[in-house]
């Protein structure tokens, strides 16, 4: 059944770092909104909602977007993090301190990576999120570890190119991730939920979309294209997906946007027209919305967005 979705996947990078666990610390229900790879480097990293044993050295954990975090990190008695969780968060500091791949580290130091990524099937639909996998562990191994170091590495460094390089090792990961999943007979129930998503008609309306983005995408174009009536096709795409399908146009305008942004040499007007925003007024404003800079900062390269 995967092989039949491996191709129509695109990841989306968002943050890589190793961090050292300053204080013993329960991560207490918190639902991330990204997929989270959690690498335990050296120390102590207990899973779960109750006590049980600390995982081994190089332990991988996945946690899928929108699935409840319980993991306790360090030795000694844990302070109840609920809600505060990762390095992102306003108050991990309190427990968390970001380090450099390069740092000298004392021997009994307490370490852990985490990589945080999206997954899209099609680029509209979050393939894990489809799969409503629980979290789950992988052995140690020395291909996913390589992986792992090396997005942190390349996400540090900043240099040329360091943006493909990531999502090549995070498509490489997904793989891993995927030939895990087809390995356990246990999780065939959840693999068997993405038979709804060969309908062709869902096929052809993303194709159409991601290839005619600087075109007329209106419902009745769409329904005109999958074969379906107007009424419908908004109402249909929403129930295979979950997603609004003019949210989804959007979006896809968006990132489109931002890839010729980072890319060509066309000023914001020609950006905006070439991905099907009539008023470039409406599309600056849509842009910061999503992406939280301007749209002429990343013109300019004064603000990096993954």
């Amino acid at each position: 059944m995967l092989a039949k979705f491996i191709d129509s996947l695109n990841v989306h990078f968002y943050n890589a770092s190793i961090q050292e666990v300053i204080h013993p610390v329960y991560i207490n229900g918190k639902i991330e909104k990204h997929n989270q790879l959690i690498m335990l480097n050296r120390g102590h990293l207990m899973i779960g909602s109750a006590p049980g044993d600390y995982l081994p050295e190089h332990s991988i954990y996945f946690y899928p977007s929108g699935k409840p975090v319980f993991m306790r990190h360090g030795h000694g008695d844990h302070q109840d993090s609920d809600g505060q969780g990762y390095p992102e968060e306003k108050n991990a500091n309190n427990f968390f301190r970001k380090v450099n791949i390069s740092d000298p580290l004392l021997p009994r130091t307490e370490l852990i990576t985490v990589v945080a990524f999206d997954v899209m099937l099609y680029e509209a639909i979050p393939f894990f999120e489809v799969l409503d996998i629980p979290a789950f562990a992988l052995a140690p191994s020395v291909e996913m570890d390589f992986l792992i170091r090396h997005i942190v590495l390349e996400h540090e460094q900043e240099k040329l190119g360091r943006d493909k390089i990531i999502r090549n090792y995070i498509n490489e990961i997904v793989i891993h991730l995927c030939r895990f999943l087809e390995a356990k007979a246990d999780y065939k129930k959840y693999i068997d939920k993405l038979e709804f998503l060969t309908d062709r008609r869902l096929i052809d309306i993303v194709k159409y979309i991601r290839e005619n983005l600087g075109k007329d995408l209106s419902n009745k174009t769409l329904a005109n294209i999958a074969h379906i009536s107007e009424d419908y096709v908004g109402q249909f795409y929403k129930s295979l997906t979950g997603k609004n399908l003019q949210d989804y146009i959007e979006s896809q305008r968006l990132e489109r946007a931002l890839h010729l942004l980072k890319s060509q040499p066309f000023n914001i007007q020609e950006i905006a027209h070439r991905v099907g925003f009539k008023d470039p007024a409406y599309f600056s404003r849509r842009f910061k919305m999503k992406f939280g800079a301007n749209a002429n900062s990343v013109r300019q390269h004064k603000v990096i967005i993954p």
